[in-house]
């Protein structure tokens, strides 16, 4: 089914089950990595300015209000969304917009989070208030094709971002030198946003925004690669060490690799997202480190990325209770800390399929060492 069909038929489904006479999609312009972005998402166009919002009526009529009214040139290329109208007045127009619609009984309102009290005020003398985040998870649940495809180019953009940073790193660089090269690689790639932690030493405590520290020969250079494309996220996590790795660092890498098989062979529509994070868990604790698995040393064993997914921007780990399902893009990562190598990088991005999983990255995930 196309996209644009697929979307406004499941959010007209959901107005009608819930009794609502419309819906408010709600955009501040602000992206944040772990937050999905629900209008971006709905209208297939990233916004730009302070307040922006889609209008859904039960009876079908969608409408995208843009500030600054400059971008509407560029909202009417990008979004499926014919009725595109520019404003410079956000709160009237967007009353007249509901008015318009005969939207007067109640109204779901996603975004209120990110929304200024007047607007919200604006909406409340139209319709009363629902608060409506959950309708555009519950459509963002089952992909279309072309959603899935989108998540697969991400997964392209992050080895790409990956390959700039095993090009690059070698002594002397800084370490925002190295982003740098790997932001230019990503962004060349498709990326509309990048998001990457880094670490250099011999010994790192957790990875953190680059720095203006150089690498040097001997170090162990961890990072956290995660591109966004189309409002879709893929996170993968890789080491790589400047010169000859210890052996006792190349076996406790492949025990960490060895957790990472473990705990993606668990990922399949309905089983508990908590068995992913047990079973990493297992092989780290049966090779001693139990108490190394939780906080303060650890927190998260992986999350969600996107709308539709499971736990975006929070935390899998052995209490998390919901099921894995179809279609989700999950990051899966047993970045660890151990006494002996320090904290290491090592995870992948997976698509939830039928029977399993799908991996979105192409580049290994092994320890990767470079000559100095």
């Amino acid at each position: 089914m196309d996209n644009k069909i697929f979307k406004l038929k499941k959010a007209l489904e959901l107005l009608k089950q819930k009794g609502l006479d419309g819906l408010v999609i709600f955009s501040s312009g602000a992206f944040y990595f772990l937050r999905p972005n629900q209008l971006n998402y709905f209208s297939e166009w990233r916004p730009l300015g302070p307040r922006n919002a889609a209008v859904v009526s039960k009876s079908g009529k969608v409408a995208l209000l843009i500030e600054p009214p400059w971008d509407l040139n560029r909202a009417s290329q990008k979004s499926w969304i014919k009725d595109t109208r520019g404003t410079r007045n956000f709160s009237k127009d967007l009353t007249s917009i509901l008015r318009e619609f005969d939207i007067s009984g109640s109204v779901g309102v996603a975004g209120t989070g990110e929304m200024t009290l007047d607007v919200y005020q604006a909406i409340g003398e139209a319709a009363r208030v629902v608060p409506a985040d959950d309708i555009l998870e519950e459509v963002a649940r089952e992909k279309t094709q072309r959603e899935v495809e989108i998540a697969r180019k991400t997964g392209r953009i992050a080895d790409a971002g990956f390959n700039a940073f095993l090009e690059y790193a070698r002594p002397g660089i800084r370490e925002y030198e190295l982003v740098g090269e790997m932001e230019f690689a990503m962004r060349s790639a498709g990326a509309t946003d990048n998001f990457t932690l880094i670490s250099s030493g011999r010994h790192n405590y957790s990875m953190h925004p680059a720095s203006d520290k150089r690498l040097a020969p001997g170090d162990i250079v961890i990072g956290e690669i995660s591109p966004v494309f189309e409002g879709q996220v893929v996170q993968i996590c890789r080491t790589v060490v400047l010169g000859e790795p210890d052996p006792l660092l190349a076996e406790k890498y492949e025990m960490l690799v060895h957790a990472l098989k473990e705990a993606i062979k668990q990922i399949r529509p309905h089983v508990p997202a908590s068995s992913m994070s047990i079973a990493m868990n297992k092989v780290i604790s049966d090779a001693g480190y139990a108490k190394y698995c939780y906080p303060p040393y650890m927190r998260a064993r992986g999350h969600g990325f996107s709308l539709g997914s499971i736990s975006p921007g929070a935390t899998i780990d052995d209490e998390t209770k919901p099921d894995f399902e179809k279609d989700q893009v999950v990051v899966v990562h047993p970045n660890q800390y151990l006494p002996e190598t320090g904290y290491l990088a090592c995870g992948e991005s997976v698509l939830v399929t039928e029977s399993g999983t799908e991996r979105l990255s192409e580049t290994k995930t092994i320890l990767y060492s470079k000559g100095v």
